[in-house]
């Protein structure tokens, strides 16, 4: 189809420079040439690689609601084809959406979102837990309305097999940009101190107190060992949390954290490191989500030790790219770093394979094609019922 188009793209939720939603979604939708408005988080409104950026200011959590006005006019003032969602609390403004403009939407999914909801450490447990029993039969019911439908992945794609429309699933993997930085960096790796990365958000269900009992073993055998996480935590004391128990096991020297970085810089981060890290534990959201984070590693060319989940040990092959380890056993964590810190050689050729699995499988390549046919099947309907 030739026509372009006028998307809007909206969230409340993530920063408007966000992987998927800026740098996957929004940047391929420019490429097709199609105008692309992103209503998010940002400091102020700019384009930037092609898309038209809207600020919206960072609030708490409790005032959010307050922004749902604000991102819904913006959005009519964009005289938008079309609303792209990326927040389960943006289902409330969508009828609202197509009623005032006659447009499509689609709602993109980025989490088992009922179960994220179970392991809110923010919310008391007599809250979250029924909260999250009721969201789970409350967000298919919201759906029906929606246009179409997009999924991260095929776990959250099976929890919708009910809705009749448009629907793709769009797994995370690394686009072009940051595969290319990843040869650069494997082209000028040398030998460097040993150094473990952990990337992305850490929670307590992400590992957190499994990650410093591990490394602690590490560090006992190999003193010259160090880690590295890059990531905010969630909450924020749990950081305080890390750091002291990091003191406690004697092992605060050897461990860096950043904090936030923004995704174009995370490549400095990943060129540092021997080895990619996943701590996940084995709760029902990390058993049916994909830590982005493994392409992100397999695209430096970094061997991985992940944590045996079922959302895991679909794209980590033992001894090929990297070792799964027990998810709640600090031992079995700690034995296959050493293993992979020790022999450098089979480690750069488990990275070397996961890097050609990202080459070849895991890459946006496969994935921005179908982001365009549910565009050009929801606007064509559109076109259609409009004529």
């Amino acid at each position: 189809m030739n026509r372009k188009y006028k998307i809007a793209i909206l969230s409340v939720v993530h920063q408007a420079l966000d992987n998927r939603v800026f740098y996957r979604e929004a940047r391929t939708l420019v490429d097709a040439g199609h105008d692309v408005t992103l209503i998010a988080i940002y400091d102020k409104d700019e384009i930037k690689d092609g898309v038209h950026i809207r600020g919206l200011p960072r609030v708490p959590r409790s005032r959010r609601p307050l922004l749902w006005r604000t991102i819904g006019r913006i959005a009519i003032e964009t005289n938008a084809d079309i609303f792209h969602i990326h927040d389960p609390e943006l289902l409330l403004i969508t009828p609202w959406l197509r009623r005032a403009t006659g447009k499509p939407t689609i709602y993109d999914i980025h989490e088992a979102n009922a179960d994220f909801i179970a392991v809110k450490d923010y919310l008391p447990g007599f809250v979250r837990y029924p909260l999250a029993g009721v969201f789970r039969r409350l967000e298919p019911q919201l759906v029906r309305g929606e246009s179409g439908l997009i999924f991260a992945d095929d776990a959250i794609a099976a929890g919708f097999a009910g809705f009749s429309g448009p629907k793709t699933t769009l797994f995370n993997y690394p686009g072009d940009d940051l595969i290319a930085r990843g040869a650069e960096a494997i082209a000028e790796r040398v030998q460097h101190t040993p150094t473990v990365l952990y990337l992305g958000g850490l929670e307590r269900n992400r590992g957190a107190k499994v990650m410093i009992a591990a490394f602690a073993e590490v560090v006992a055998q190999m003193p010259a060992a160090r880690l590295l996480i890059v990531g905010h935590f969630m909450p924020p004391d749990l950081e305080d949390e890390i750091r002291a128990d990091a003191a406690a096991h004697g092992i605060a020297h050897a461990i860096t954290i950043t904090g936030r970085v923004p995704f174009e810089q995370i490549g400095n981060y990943l060129r540092q490191a021997s080895v990619g890290w996943v701590t996940w534990q084995a709760v029902p959201k990390n058993q049916k989500n994909i830590p982005t984070k493994l392409f992100e590693y397999m695209a430096f060319g970094l061997p991985v030790v992940s944590s045996d989940l079922p959302s895991t040990r679909l794209f980590i092959e033992p001894g090929v790219n990297g070792w799964l380890a027990n998810a709640a056993d600090p031992s079995a964590h700690a034995t296959t770093l050493l293993q992979l810190l020790r022999n450098p050689d089979a480690a750069q050729a488990m990275g070397r394979a996961g890097r050609r699995l990202v080459e070849t499988r895991y890459n946006w390549n496969m994935m921005g094609p179908k982001l365009l046919a549910l565009y050009d099947q929801l606007l064509h309907q559109g076109q259609s019922s409009g004529s």
